[in-house]
């Protein structure tokens, strides 16, 4: 049950981020809707910043759990991590809540490098599964940033992309997670 009510005020911190931002994201904000006393939040979270550890975590094993399970789908190994990433990033709608709750992340992870540095050891373990070898390697990183970028836009509306250009793009992407044929031809 403990877990439970920790899950609970994360969840619950998480949609207050994304509807109030950063600066509107306090304790009394989170208390003030989730079933149990301050007493309850201040025994999982003693203060705001372990708060935010808390949500950047939940968010990252979250990302990573939906990025394995795409991986768990892939029967091709080379470029599998890659793939599933893009997949993550991509295949998914992007609702209202998804654009609020990444821009009230990016803002608190500007504000706390160190947070930055606990999201970026999340997305480390995402790279399970590119490719060693260097230039799958690079082909794999290369493919995560454009997915990246596409998210950058998705949340900051930088660019209209109709479903079928999104379809398109993805589809390039996907095609730089595959083994080149002179590396099959050695194999």
């Amino acid at each position: 049950m403990p877990e439970a009510t920790r899950v609970e005020i994360l969840d619950t911190a998480i949609e207050v981020l994304a509807e109030k931002g950063p600066m509107g994201l306090t304790m009394d904000a989170v208390v003030e809707r989730v079933p149990f006393s301050k007493g309850a939040l201040l025994h999982h979270f003693p203060n705001k910043t372990a708060l935010l550890e808390g949500m950047i975590d939940r968010l990252g094993e979250s990302f990573v759990a939906q990025i394995e399970a795409y991986a768990a789908k892939d029967p091709e190994p080379y470029g599998r991590g890659a793939r599933a990433y893009l997949r993550a990033v991509i295949d998914e709608p992007v609702t209202d809540r998804d654009v609020s709750i990444g821009r009230a992340g990016l803002a608190v992870c500007a504000i706390d490098p160190a947070l930055a540095g606990r999201w970026k050891a999340w997305m480390r373990k995402a790279q399970n599964g590119d490719p060693s070898d260097p230039a799958g390697s690079d082909d794999a990183l290369l493919m995560r940033l454009l997915a990246d970028g596409l998210w950058m836009s998705d949340l900051f509306g930088t660019y209209e992309i109709s479903p079928d250009q999104r379809k398109a793009l993805a589809s390039l992407m996907m095609a730089g997670t595959v083994m080149p044929e002179a590396m099959e031809q050695k194999q």
